[in-house]
């Protein structure tokens, strides 16, 4: 259970006990506090850096932290020490930094031709005995997965400032001699070491386990990766004898936190044979997969769906004793991805669709995913609380399979200036509204209530899209797509809502123009509706 307070818990005499809540710590007292631990554990003094900061400002035009921003020089301190806990006792106090020097950002004042600068994670200044640490003024999960993994690549850089010597097997012209793969590889490990000077890659991938594992799959079947490897190592050990092999089998060791478990029974090889047998559930299999140019995962066994960042997920896939909602779902998909054009599938390039049961991810239960960002999209449902007697469930899932389906073809047919770009959108929103994620969004503190805070607000289909601006767009889409009379019914009393839909209008006419897509499609007939269509017609199901 995560608590944002400290809680003490006092007893007195005679077996009375009282729970006391604390105060919670102020910001600048959490401050304090992690400057002593680095002193007192790193031997590392941590300051913030000025404009004119003579060590620093020569190179660079440096921001300084706000002072409203304590609270993301908090976080940002935190997680940096949650990676340097990880080293051998006593070895940062020895080849470590003897300074971190904050700064809201550090822009190189001499910035390759053509290219904007942007703030490092970190950077290291060997002649001051300093790293450097960005602390953005607003932060997000992305950004603590990359400073974890930027900071052990800046530290190494620091330690190599001291093995310049072309004879020490680790410096950089030692390193640029070791042998070269015989082909070029196409992994993603190899790729990353493809560079000349890949040393600051090599160590950064030993701090994450799955990279770590793929390294050293890497090194078995290529001796120019394991060379490298065993150079690092040696290294590593002639620094700090705590770097020994029973070190580097901790750091292959996945936590609970980041593990990918799948709960099917993966012994019992008939689990699905009712589903294998069933003709019109592979039926509808096939017209889907023949349609989209895709392949549906459906059984245990297939892999697991590419969640966007190593969190703990678990999941599995359906068997027998659900044949009956595993149907009634695939039935439904057929029938909802059926309305979308041949043009516009085409353009998509779906890759995978998964069918789950158990879907959970950052202990949250998944309804849906897309993966958009990936070199063939993919969408997965989680199915665990569908039920396909219950008309709210099945509107549910309706709405779920557009909402995902969106997200792939406003990534395909979004253009600069189009009618869903940017400030496009958004100046549709109430003055002041900001998102929480995405450009101008809220402060990181303002973000555990957001979506409590704009419960009500005019302009959304659902709360959940006051979180980022492509969410608004697709709960907005699947109400659409499913004929849903509450939503239609806000229309004539909701100008933001109304101003949406006919922006969501315009950008699909517009691909139907592009596209050359008849009217009469069944996906832009859903589309054109008006509160009256809507209010008359038949919907696939009650909005909750």
């Amino acid at each position: 259970m995560n608590l944002s307070f400290r809680h003490a818990l006092m007893f007195f005499g005679f077996g009375l006990g009282v729970l006391i809540a604390a105060e919670p710590i102020p910001v600048t007292q959490q401050l304090a506090d992690l400057k002593g631990r680095f002193k007192a554990q790193y031997d590392i003094e941590i300051r913030s850096a000025q404009a004119d900061d003579k060590a620093l400002s020569a190179s660079y035009d440096i921001t300084p932290v706000a002072d409203a921003n304590l609270a993301g020089t908090v976080k940002v301190l935190g997680w940096v020490e949650e990676e340097l806990k990880r080293y051998p006792a006593g070895f940062l106090k020895h080849h470590g930094p003897r300074q971190l020097v904050l700064a809201e950002s550090f822009l190189s004042k001499r910035p390759s031709s053509g290219v904007t600068p942007v703030s490092p994670s970190s950077l290291d200044f060997k002649a001051a005995e300093a790293i450097a640490l960005t602390v953005p003024a607003k932060l997000t999960a992305v950004q603590e997965f990359f400073k974890g993994r930027h900071i052990h690549q800046t530290l190494i850089g620091f330690l190599l400032q001291d093995h310049k010597a072309p004879a020490d097997p680790i410096s950089f012209d030692a390193w640029k001699k070791l042998p070269k793969p015989a082909t070029a590889s196409t992994s993603p490990i190899g790729k990353r070491l493809a560079g000349v000077d890949s040393r600051a890659a090599l160590f950064g991938l030993l701090w994450d386990p799955f990279e770590h594992l793929d390294l050293i799959a890497e090194a078995k079947v290529d001796a120019s990766v394991a060379q490298k490897l065993a150079v690092m190592k040696d290294f590593l050990a002639t620094q700090d004898k705590g770097f020994d092999q029973a070190f580097f089998n901790q750091l292959t060791i996945i936590p609970e936190s980041q593990r990918i478990v799948c709960t099917n029974d993966l012994t019992d090889l008939g689990s699905v044979d009712l589903i294998k047998k069933d003709a019109e559930i592979q039926a509808d299999l096939r017209l889907i997969e023949k349609k989209w140019g895709i392949t549906v995962l459906w059984a245990p066994g297939s892999p697991a769906p590419p969640m966007p960042a190593k969190v703990r997920l678990v999941y599995s896939y359906f068997t027998d004793k659900k044949i009956v909602q595993f149907k009634a779902f695939v039935r439904m998909l057929r029938e909802e991805l059926d309305m979308y054009p041949d043009a516009i599938v085409s353009r998509l390039g779906f890759g995978n669709i998964y069918i789950l049961d158990e879907f959970t991810y950052r202990d949250v239960k998944l309804a849906g995913q897309s993966f958009s960002w990936i070199p063939k999209p993919a969408v997965a449902y989680g199915l665990n609380s569908f039920k396909p007697e219950d008309v709210a469930s099945r509107a549910f899932f309706s709405r779920t399979t557009h909402h995902e389906v969106f997200h792939a073809m406003e990534r395909q047919f979004t253009t600069a200036g189009g009618p869903l770009f940017g400030a496009n959108w958004d100046m549709l929103n109430e003055d002041g509204f900001r998102y929480r994620i995405g450009p101008n969004s809220v402060s990181a503190d303002g973000q555990p209530t957001h979506t409590k805070d704009n419960k009500g607000r005019k302009g959304f289909a659902e709360p959940y899209g006051t979180n980022f601006a492509t969410d608004d767009r697709a709960t907005l889409y699947a109400r659409m797509m499913v004929a849903d009379q509450i939503f239609y019914g806000r229309l004539p009393t909701d100008p933001i809502l109304l101003a949406k839909t006919k922006r969501l209008q315009e950008f699909f006419l517009n691909i139907r123009h592009e596209l050359s897509v008849p009217e009469s499609s069944p996906l832009y007939q859903m589309l054109a509706r008006t509160p009256a269509d809507a209010a008359s017609a038949a919907p696939k199901g009650e909005a909750k």
